[in-house]
């Protein structure tokens, strides 16, 4: 059996972290949770199951992920977000991997569920995700959201589910909706990707029409019922309020790089 540290970031999660906790008691020699500034239960509750809880000012998704990897002794890292849940299959088939695998890291199967149901089409499943790793091998990229690790060395693929309880409701999905629209669009702009007089009305009506589209008839997303529905309509809203928000950093830039080439005028 590997010798695996579990490893967490959370923030006032104290409805899903419980869950999360249990799932891998089996199989972690250590729990590590990097919580950065929570002002409800979710602390307490981790200690209370056994984890290490170290306080740690945001700064990011995967500078908070990087620094959890830091602190874990373990060889081999788990990657576990406070929403996620390890199935008891994937938790068996991992107890069944020893050190004579061939592999760095291996991606799991996501099962992700909106508002009480999981999502099996629209391009949701199997929501492949890296996150068991060697800790040597593995550090997550610098993107500012949906990070992903970065691996050295050859990946395996497992076939128990880890399942990701995304939004249990529309409440919670427009909670986080600011703020991921807000580094989206920090990652359009500093890309240049809104810049051409072409590429913003594409952006703004075109592709989100392709994109609730193509998941929502070409991938199947209304075999999941109103879910699916707007698991497919919200995708394409953020993708429309990224492009916007986009806009209007622009614009601001523009405005300010004309007032620093004002002549000044004594």
């Amino acid at each position: 059996m590997l010798k695996i540290s579990t490893v967490v970031i959370a923030f006032n999660a104290e409805r899903s972290i419980g869950r999360a906790l249990e799932s891998v008691r089996s199989l972690s020699a250590e729990t590590i949770i990097i919580d950065s500034g929570s002002t409800d239960h979710t602390a307490a509750i981790c200690r209370e199951l056994g984890a290490v809880v170290i306080q740690k000012p945001w700064e990011g998704y995967a500078r908070q992920k990087n620094f959890a990897i830091e602190q874990a002794s373990s060889p081999w890292i788990l990657s576990l977000d406070a929403d996620e849940e390890v199935s008891p299959e994937l938790a068996a088939e991992i107890q069944s991997l020893d050190e004579d695998i061939p592999y760095q890291g291996f991606r799991l199967p996501r099962r992700n569920h909106y508002f009480g149901r999981a999502l099996l089409h629209g391009g949701q499943y199997p929501d492949l995700q890296l996150r068991l790793f060697r800790k040597d091998s593995g550090r997550f990229n610098d993107r500012p959201l949906h990070e992903s690790v970065i691996l050295d060395g050859p990946v395996g693929r497992l076939n128990g589910v880890l399942e990701h309880y995304s939004y249990p409701t529309i409440a919670d999905y427009f909670e986080k909706f600011g703020c991921y629209t807000e580094l989206e669009a920090e990652r359009i702009f500093a890309g240049g990707g809104c810049r051409s007089g072409f590429a913003l009305p594409a952006n703004l009506v075109i592709k989100p029409c392709w994109k609730f589209i193509r998941r929502y008839f070409f991938k199947l997303g209304f075999l999941d019922g109103i879910p699916g529905f707007l698991a497919a309509a919200f995708g394409s809203l953020t993708m429309v309020v990224s492009y916007a928000r986009c806009w209007e950093k622009q614009r601001a830039d523009s405005r300010a790089a004309g007032y620093r080439d004002t002549p000044k005028i004594d």
